[in-house]
């Protein structure tokens, strides 16, 4: 078993590369692989309540319920979030400090970035 990260770094409303990243994390499970997404920078929106269609996205819903079933990690910089001013997180995503971003990363088998 590896363990996997994918780290989401774009704002989610001007690309469709955060949607891709998620979907790409849940294909990434069915090798039984260990799945962790960080949401850093920018990509800490993806991890909010918005609501993107509103200006026609669709929200990742059903990417985040299959992570969460699949019990892959869904954590959200602490430190991105605090310089962005957002306090409320979509469910089963963790807030945790640069520290343990930083080790996520370092122990990690693959990395890919987003």
């Amino acid at each position: 078993m590896k363990k996997i990260t994918v780290v989401v770094r774009n704002l989610p409303l001007n690309t469709r590369r955060n949607s891709e990243a998620l979907r790409m994390s849940v294909g990434l499970t069915l090798r039984e692989d260990k799945v962790t997404v960080i949401f850093m920078d920018d990509g800490v929106y993806t991890a909010t309540p918005a609501r993107p269609e509103i200006i026609g996205f669709q929200p990742p819903k059903k990417e985040f319920e299959a992570l969460s079933m699949l019990k892959c990690s869904l954590i959200a910089d602490g430190l991105s979030l605090k310089k962005r001013g957002i306090n409320t997180l979509l469910p089963d995503v963790k807030t945790v400090n640069r520290e343990d971003i930083v080790k996520t990363i370092t122990d990690s088998d693959i990395v890919i970035p987003f």
